[in-house]
């Protein structure tokens, strides 16, 4: 077996549990559930769609940041252009999951308030 395969499957083992701890949350808590599974992934796209650039240096490691920004100058047109490319799609992936945790969200806590009324 080579190391992708090795890395796939406990990649899908990884979305198996998350997907059943989903159907969990959403068995006990109903509605509640789905606005709940909503706002963390609302919450977690807004996190990816705030840090740019990645992992920033803290005071353990100042040279860290340095590093990056140098390496980032440094890139040759070509290379800027694909991670412009990768950029674009990575801010529109969060985006849609961002308004899918949104309405995710509206739903759930909407369906809780009718059926508390």
């Amino acid at each position: 077996m080579s190391g992708r395969s090795i890395l796939i499957a406990i990649d899908l083992s990884g979305w198996l549990l998350a997907s059943i701890a989903a159907f969990m949350i959403v068995a006990y808590a109903s509605f509640f559930g789905i606005g709940v599974i909503g706002l963390l992934m609302w919450f977690i796209c807004t996190i990816v769609d705030l840090e740019v650039d990645g992992a920033v240096g803290s005071g353990i490691s100042p040279g860290f940041l340095a590093h990056q920004v140098k390496a980032k100058v440094e890139i040759s047109r070509a290379e800027r252009a694909a991670r412009f490319g990768e950029r674009l799609l990575e801010v529109q992936s969060a985006r849609f999951f961002k308004r899918l945790g949104a309405a995710l969200a509206l739903f759930g806590l909407g369906g809780f308030l009718l059926f508390q009324l």
